[in-house]
């Protein structure tokens, strides 16, 4: 697996883009159970949007996954995403990827034998680390963890 090595001045804006992401989830879910106790008109008011604004973005939300009960996201990946962004401490990261109910086989396409990386895939811890989100040590802890939890 290679790792990209990352300027250290770039360190601040990689953060902020990982932040922007998790933050345009949590508001989607937040829209999402909003919507489910008020109107639309009524949350656009209070939001301070137009109503075509709170439509569209509940047509986004829809298809926004919740995170998994007794995790911190939805994925993996996310998960990573919030570790790298300050949320989660190393301790609950490795914990959280170590239980992670993870495919055991990634499907095909259905038409050739190339597999297609499932979601929840044990590929997102390892996209985490080739993106920088976590370091080597932290993936070696988080396979250690898995392997001690299927045991």
């Amino acid at each position: 697996m290679t790792t990209i090595s990352y300027r250290p001045e770039v360190q601040r804006a990689r953060t902020l883009r990982q932040r922007l992401d998790l933050d345009r989830l949590d508001y989607l879910r937040e829209l999402r159970r909003l919507a489910a106790i008020m109107s639309q008109t009524e949350l656009a008011l209070q939001l301070g949007v137009k109503q075509p604004t709170i439509h569209s973005a509940l047509r986004t939300a829809a298809k926004v996954v919740e995170p998994v009960p007794g995790f911190s996201g939805a994925s993996p990946y996310e998960i990573a995403q919030r570790y790298a962004t300050g949320e989660l401490t190393r301790a609950q990261l490795v914990d959280e990827l170590g239980r992670w109910a993870y495919p055991s086989e990634a499907p095909t396409d259905g038409f050739d034998s190339l597999l297609v990386s499932a979601s929840g895939s044990f590929d997102e811890v390892g996209r985490a680390l080739s993106e920088g989100l976590i370091d080597g040590a932290i993936y070696d802890a988080i396979l250690d963890r898995a392997a001690d939890s299927s045991q």
